[in-house]
């Protein structure tokens, strides 16, 4: 699995000086490993008493700070073509990640998540990009009765009672991704004042440019990875979904991904084996269930698959808990 990178002067304004090689204002920013940045992000919070910092960052950010993809979003006129062009333009932010937004019944949900299993620990990250979504809803006039529920992946590990009385409501903890949810009647919401600066058609086209380009760049051994772990837990994954995703005919995909070394086969293999290890230590899923989500056919094969991988079963590995980051590799 490549790496995993962010760009925009976020994370350079976030990280300042530490970072070698940070751009001018003016200058575009290059590409900083997501794991750099999430690593520094977490270390702030460790060091910071105030349980709003992170969140506070976000919230608070400009859109300018995301590069390309915030000066798309700016502009728009309702909340609801925001959020969607915000999630759909998201990869040209950070790779490896999902932003996703889904209207459930009188519901919107907004789902955050960084697909490598292997960047963890993520609590600043996802309480930051959380805290930047609810900005941009601040932009459209939604207030804070309008949210009905806010979920971290990861498990309470400070009072953050600020947090909840910042928001009016209190996190859940240990959810499937971070997610914040409102009523849905807010994407109709209008943007608070008149935006400046170029129309939104040129900045949409921008902004669409940039997708392509890094589609064109980007391997397709490494979109077939993302999008493997992006499903995992919601269905059985196989070539011929995938390749429809891609645009391509299941023939067109495997020759594709012979032409890089990587046959599908062992894409999966890679995904249900990083993607497995992170259900077994961050969760408290049955085996039965995990090797379910992974698409094995039970859970003996679920068993046998991790021992040939790790050297250890199932069971030995989530007794490992804590040393996980060592462990995935």
């Amino acid at each position: 699995m490549q790496g995993s990178w962010i760009r925009g002067a976020i994370a350079f304004m976030l990280i300042g000086s530490e970072a070698d090689g940070a751009p001018a204002a003016a200058a575009p920013a290059p590409a900083m490993p997501l794991q750099t940045f999430v690593n520094h992000l977490e270390q702030e919070r460790a060091a910071s008493s105030d349980g709003l910092r992170s969140w506070r960052s976000g919230e608070e950010m400009e859109l300018s700070a995301i590069g390309i993809l915030g000066d798309a979003v700016a502009p728009r006129r309702t909340l609801g073509e925001a959020l969607r062009l915000f999630a759909r333009g998201f990869p040209v932010l950070q790779s490896n990640s999902r932003i996703s937004l889904e209207v459930i019944g009188d519901e919107a949900h907004v789902c955050y998540r960084v697909l490598d299993p292997r960047i963890w620990s993520r609590r600043a990250d996802a309480e930051l990009t959380l805290g930047l979504i609810r900005g941009i809803c601040d932009r459209y006039a939604v207030p804070n009765s309008a949210i009905q529920d806010l979920c971290f992946e990861h498990q309470s590990d400070r009072d953050l009672r600020v947090l909840a009385h910042h928001l009016g409501r209190t996190p859940r903890f240990g959810q499937d991704e971070n997610r914040i949810v409102f009523s849905a009647r807010v994407l109709a919401n209008t943007l608070r004042a008149e935006a400046g600066g170029d129309d939104v058609m040129t900045l949409s086209k921008r902004l669409d440019e940039a997708l392509t380009e890094l589609r064109r760049q980007t391997p397709v051994a490494q979109r077939v990875h993302e999008l493997i772990l992006a499903q995992m837990e919601r269905g059985l994954v196989n070539q011929c979904h995938i390749a429809a995703q891609l645009g391509m005919s299941e023939r067109s995909l495997r020759r594709a991904l012979a032409a890089e070394g990587q046959p599908f086969h062992e894409i999966l293999e890679e995904c249900r084996r990083v993607h497995g290890f992170a259900l077994l230590v961050r969760s408290d899923r049955l085996f039965g269930e995990i090797a379910l989500l992974l698409g094995y056919s039970d859970q003996t094969a679920f068993s046998r698959a991790f021992s040939r991988w790790y050297g250890a079963s199932p069971r030995e590995l989530r007794k490992m808990g804590a040393e996980e980051v060592s462990v995935i590799r």
